[in-house]
């Protein structure tokens, strides 16, 4: 984008955007914004994901059983329909007895009752008397303690028990609305329901909850030198990877998918293809890889201007990754997104990892910062040469704990933005600042944790 094609660039950015961009861009372009040969200005990341987190997302809510939303985020507050526990309750078996009538142990009590987890006890507890209690039974009213059942010496069959040690009162109890008191908030919107969240929605009762929908997502790779992915390619073809690496991606993310397949470069087919993912296949985002940059074949651009969409940007200072696009839609499309990525895999895998995620997290419910806890802070094993002027992210291993609790990070060597071979064996992607420094080995650095 020439710097006269910054207002064509920004229109359409959100008012947050606009207020910091005429203030940027001079400072960018002699010290925050890297440039090109032809001297052709670049957003740097951070600035890319601001453009990005300012964009008017429209989440989709729906009331769904509780058995099918593991993963989604809840687009309501879920309060405790009554105390937990609902009763004071026995927090191991042992003997129901009032502490006066412990203190000097040890002490001889008479046994009355048997109280099992989900009985009621029909009367209290008097002075000399004992019940025997379960893990998670009422505590009978005159019982002020519960005596573990180690600490003790039963004498059968004469229904009589010997108290060996003294407990204060309260002990081996949980109190009545201990755990959370009825009408208290027990998940909170925007929560991610995991195993855990879902038993506490059942048991407060819920057997439906209203969540996030997660925004639908179609894929398309461009390029003469794509081969269906499980067919034989031509001496000058690569099978089509990008897509079942996308796609996947997505779907750990909770996104439901559209493949669109892989198409020539041939600017109309590539505009019929990602109307059908817009418009027949309803995608909310719509991912196309390939075809980004300033080839002669390279065509996604000017068709997504013809689609109607604004472009926010188009290229980036990062390594890999570069030539990125992002577009809102309007019109017809308003409230859709297209990602135009970069062909190579790496670059791909990169750029979906940092900003798709970012825009389908806000979609989903998530609030824009919800991947920082993805990164993890470590030290290098090795010394490393200075970066360059992008941002740079290697794949990398993490190794173990050293004396300060980090992890050691192996960053594996560097092939290029097609080597999804040495991506497949990482954990992470190690991040470099542009112009970072040579850094010592024990050197600490960021890596984005790409496992689980």
């Amino acid at each position: 984008i020439a710097p006269s094609g910054y207002p064509r660039v920004y229109a359409s950015a959100r008012p947050a955007v606009m207020r910091w961009v005429p203030s940027i861009l001079p400072v960018a372009l002699q010290c925050g914004r890297m440039t090109t040969d032809d001297h052709e200005p670049l957003l740097n990341v951070s600035q890319a994901l601001a453009i990005v987190d300012a964009v008017a997302v429209r989440p989709r809510t729906e009331m769904r059983d509780l058995m099918a939303v593991i993963g989604c985020r809840l687009a309501e507050e879920i309060s405790a329909d009554r105390d937990y526990p609902p009763f004071a309750k026995a927090l191991m078996d042992g003997f129901a007895v009032c502490s006066a009538d412990v203190r000097e142990p040890p002490v001889d009590l008479r046994i009355t009752a048997r109280i099992a987890a989900g009985q009621i006890p029909n009367e209290p507890v008097k002075p000399g008397e004992a019940m025997a209690i379960m893990t998670g039974a009422p505590v009978p009213e005159g019982a002020d303690v519960v005596i573990p059942v180690e600490n003790t010496r039963a004498h059968e069959p004469s229904a009589r028990v010997t108290i060996l040690r003294a407990e204060k009162p309260g002990q081996n109890i949980a109190r009545r609305g201990s755990d959370v008191a009825a009408q208290c908030v027990v998940l909170a919107n925007h929560q991610r329901l995991g195993p855990a969240q879902i038993a506490v929605a059942a048991s407060v009762g819920r057997q439906r909850v209203l969540i996030h929908v997660a925004p639908r997502v179609a894929v398309l790779a461009t390029g003469d030198e794509l081969a269906a992915t499980g067919g034989q390619p031509g001496l000058a073809q690569i099978r089509n990877a990008n897509n079942p690496m996308l796609i996947a991606l997505l779907q750990s993310w909770g996104c439901p998918t559209i493949d669109l397949g892989q198409v020539v470069d041939d600017p109309n087919l590539i505009e019929t293809r990602m109307r059908s993912g817009l418009q027949e296949h309803q995608a909310d985002v719509l991912l196309v890889s390939g075809g980004m940059s300033m080839g002669q074949f390279d065509y996604v651009p000017r068709v997504i201007n013809q689609l109607g969409f604004s472009t926010l940007f188009t290229k980036l200072a990062i390594k890999p990754g570069k030539p990125l696009v992002f577009a809102e839609g309007r019109g017809t499309y308003a409230g859709k997104f297209i990602f135009g990525l970069p062909g190579n895999p790496v670059s791909a895998f990169v750029c979906t990892v940092l900003f798709t995620a970012r825009l389908v997290g806000r979609m989903s419910g998530a609030a824009a910062d919800a991947g920082n806890s993805r990164w993890i802070t470590g030290r290098i094993s090795e010394d490393l040469p200075a970066n360059g002027w992008r941002e740079f992210y290697q794949p990398a291993l993490l190794g173990a704990l050293d004396f300060d609790g980090l992890p050691e990070i192996r960053p594996l060597k560097w092939k290029g933005s097609a080597d999804l071979f040495t991506l497949a064996r990482a954990d992470g992607l190690l991040a470099r600042p542009a112009n970072d420094p040579a850094q010592p080995r024990g050197a600490v650095v960021r890596l984005l944790y790409l496992q689980g």
